[in-house]
């Protein structure tokens, strides 16, 4: 079980970098690729990264993180001579830890370049083949790879074939204005053209594939009409005056589709001039439901404990020391600490188990779950510890949900592969004063 904390403590904050250099503006899409790359490198304990571009049977290194004098980027390789062709033929991840004691010893990419360990994914840009990103090392790997290791390398393809996207559309747009509608309408991002009055010009068929209407449904209405929270005619044209005097700006809503399902997308827009007299905005449009699904994911598995799915010691702390500044600035607010202490729970991991005590653990969670309020703040905050915030709550009125929680827990009878048994708990109840300095101190 600690192993595979370790693990998932590991992924969550390699995934929570690349959340953070994703989110600086000023840097391209291709050195925050090779940004991501020192972070992979680093995650697997590998040298050499690389994000390939592939067409027919040549490997062309797009972007690269090596020791120095080793590769460089735009290098060309045959195909054939890499791990990547048999990376893209099981069109899957493939992760070797030793090649000289795995099924691919005498694999071209070991004897032509003496790479020993690797891991790579394909990458897909719009759908299609792109390349890979993968990393290697002329040394074999200590650690076997597992499960969540793939797990990482495939969101790690979706988050850089995204990044690919972005370049590409980013370079589309800096061509010139005879073939605007060429790229328009080719673009690998959705596009849309709107005039002063906010209303739909001119859309591409990716950006209809997004939203689900056709081009004849959009052209000629007002772009009000697809996003999923009405803009004021207001907002709308506040954004318009903005790009007009910038030269760049990245905006993200949430847009309904046809089918009223609702989706994220970033939009990056430039102002383009119709006449003399009047002007347009044109934007790019990428459909980052994904992205934001999986940053949902990763914001969840940073603050909540993976086993009872209550709030994890770091982020309850956070909570509790924002209740207690709260309290201090409002001499006549209440807020009560209930925690929570299960008895004996060493016996049961001893004498069941650790995945028996990992049930019981569980129940009692689900328990605190089925008495709390929705504004009440629920942690696991120790192995068999648990606490809970009651805001805006009198010390009389949680000692009356603590002996209800303490009947309920010991009244329910718990059944493990046929071992019947009760627990009981030990609870401690305290109170936030406004002179309190902090809850480490006061809650002990």
């Amino acid at each position: 079980m600690c192993d595979k904390l370790r693990i998932i403590k590991r992924q969550n904050e390699t995934l929570r970098k690349l959340n953070k250099i994703a989110a600086i503006s000023n840097t391209s899409p291709i050195e925050t690729l090779r940004e991501a790359l020192v972070i992979g490198k680093k995650h697997f304990g590998l040298e050499f990264g690389i994000v390939s571009h592939i067409v027919g049977q040549d490997y062309t290194v797009d972007v690269q993180s090596t020791p120095p004098n080793t590769l460089y980027d735009e290098q060309l390789f045959a195909l054939g001579s890499t791990y990547c062709k048999t990376t893209l033929e099981i069109d899957d991840i493939l992760a070797i830890q030793d090649v000289t004691t795995s099924k691919y010893v005498g694999h071209p990419c070991h004897r032509d370049f003496d790479l020993v360990s690797y891991i790579g994914a394909p990458i897909r840009v719009n759908a299609k083949v792109y390349g890979t990103i993968n990393f290697s090392s002329p040394e074999a790997r200590q650690l076997e790879y597992d499960s969540t290791d793939d797990e990482f390398m495939r969101l790690l393809a979706k988050w850089a074939g995204s990044f690919l996207e972005r370049q590409i559309t980013l370079d589309e747009l800096s061509l010139t204005k005879k073939r605007f509608e060429m790229i328009f309408e080719n673009n690998a991002s959705g596009m849309m053209l709107v005039d002063e009055d906010c209303q739909i010009v001119m859309v591409n068929k990716r950006f209809s594939e997004i939203i689900g209407f056709s081009k004849d449904e959009l052209i000629g209405q007002s772009s009000r009409n697809i996003h999923l929270n009405n803009p004021s005619k207001k907002s709308l044209t506040d954004n318009f005056s903005k790009i007009k005097t910038d030269s760049h700006q990245k905006i993200e809503y949430q847009l309904k589709r046809k089918d009223n399902k609702p989706i994220w997308c970033e939009f990056i827009g430039s102002s383009i001039e119709f006449t003399k007299n009047s002007t347009g905005v044109v934007w790019s449009i990428l459909d980052i439901t994904t992205q934001k699904e999986m940053q949902e994911k990763l914001e969840l598995q940073a603050t909540t404990d993976f086993l009872t799915e209550l709030y994890n010691r770091r982020y309850f702390s956070s909570r509790l020391e924002d209740e207690l500044s709260r309290v201090k600035r409002n001499i006549n607010s209440s807020t009560s600490l209930m925690m929570f202490d299960l008895d004996r729970f060493k016996l049961i991991n001893d004498s069941l188990g650790h995945l028996s005590g990992d049930i019981v653990l569980k129940e009692f969670a689900n328990l605190l779950k089925h008495n709390s309020r929705k504004t009440d703040i629920l942690g696991r905050i120790g192995g068999e510890e648990f606490s809970i915030i009651l805001s805006y709550t009198k010390l009389e009125d949680a000692l009356v949900l603590a002996n209800k929680i303490k009947e309920e827990i010991a009244n329910k009878e718990i059944d493990i592969d046929g071992n019947k048994f009760h627990i009981t708990v030990s609870v401690g109840l305290t109170s936030f004063r406004n002179d309190d300095k902090n809850y480490d101190r006061d809650c002990k």
